[in-house]
């Protein structure tokens, strides 16, 4: 029954602004009130089981999860835990066919979630509770994404860039994966806005920032990190994927004059964890040490950093 509530989510054309449900339920009895959310407007995603949740979690990005008391394989306390702790803060509503007496809806809030609701009897709450949640979720959403940009090139800003920094590291600890950050600097910007003005300088901005989001993939960040420097951090990127996506970008940014100032060039830094660094605040180090050397060695460069076993022979 879940397979018929996602394929019919699937076929229905989705707005930006519609609200996306995740449904978490092994039982096809409780699957079948996904259409109950759906015939409300909101695009809902059935999920076979807890495990296959986590994994959904984070690719449907939901404004809601709709998740059955009695789920198997992950408990509603440990759900309601993990998404109170992610950055997204999912809101979490508990379903099922138990009745909802007082303390079966306070059992829920005191797990996490923000209610409990009894099916069938009670479809009518749920939706309507779905879409005060939904439309909190999607302005606070809305708030954050205008907190977290960058005024003039629309990239994540330094807050934002940090947090990802720390996610992207902490990943690399628990599963392995690495990741890869290139620190970018515009070679010559105060002579820009000496020679051509402020609003050619905000050009060059603008096109760099172009250039990082032309080469960026969907989990990678690209940031500002104030005046002309920028960051490209690099999901699951060891330091050769890392270099190579650096002198991409540095072709790139150079291969377009920028109108009313011509050819603008850039230097880059580039580290990678483990190879480099092991935390958020050495990789960025190593990056920025990096980019300074590209700096000192002539600019419209990439210069890689030293593997930590090097750098700490160095500076011995």
């Amino acid at each position: 029954m879940s397979q018929t509530v996602r394929a019919s989510s699937a076929d229905r054309p989705q707005t930006r602004d519609q609200g996306r449900i995740l449904l978490i339920t092994d039982d096809p009895a409780t699957a079948a009130y996904g259409a109950a959310l759906e015939g409300a407007g909101f695009a809902v995603v059935g999920v076979a089981g807890g495990a296959a949740a986590l994994v959904s979690l984070r690719r449907t990005r939901p404004h809601l999860v709709v998740a059955d008391a009695t789920l198997k394989g992950i408990g509603a306390e440990e759900l309601a835990r993990m998404l109170a702790q992610s950055q997204e803060c999912v809101p979490l509503l508990l379903i099922g066919h138990a009745a909802a007496t007082v303390l079966r809806r306070e059992a829920a809030m005191t797990a996490g979630a923000f209610d409990y609701f009894a099916l069938p009897q009670e479809v009518s709450l749920l939706v309507q509770r779905a879409a005060q949640l939904v439309g909190q979720k999607q302005l606070t959403d809305r708030l954050r994404a205008e907190a977290d940009r960058d005024y003039l090139t629309g990239l994540m800003n330094r807050r934002r860039f940090r947090t990802a920094l720390g996610q992207e590291v902490e990943r690399w600890r628990r599963y392995s994966l690495p990741c890869a950050l290139l620190l970018v600097d515009i070679d010559f910007m105060k002579r820009v806005n000496d020679t051509h003005g402020h609003s050619a300088g905000d050009r060059v901005i603008r096109h760099t920032a172009s250039a990082l989001v032309e080469l960026s993939r969907d989990n990678d960040t690209s940031a500002r990190l104030g005046g002309e420097e920028f960051a490209l951090l690099l999901a699951g990127a060891g330091d050769a994927q890392a270099y190579a996506a650096a002198e991409r970008l540095r072709h790139v940014v150079s291969g377009t004059p920028v109108e009313g100032v011509g050819t603008i060039t850039v230097s880059l830094g580039v580290a990678s964890c483990p190879v480099h660094a092991t935390h958020e605040r050495t990789l960025y180090a190593a990056s920025d040490a990096a980019l300074y050397r590209a700096k000192d060695e002539g600019r419209d460069c990439t210069v890689v950093a030293p593997l930590i076993g090097a750098a700490q022979t160095a500076a011995v």
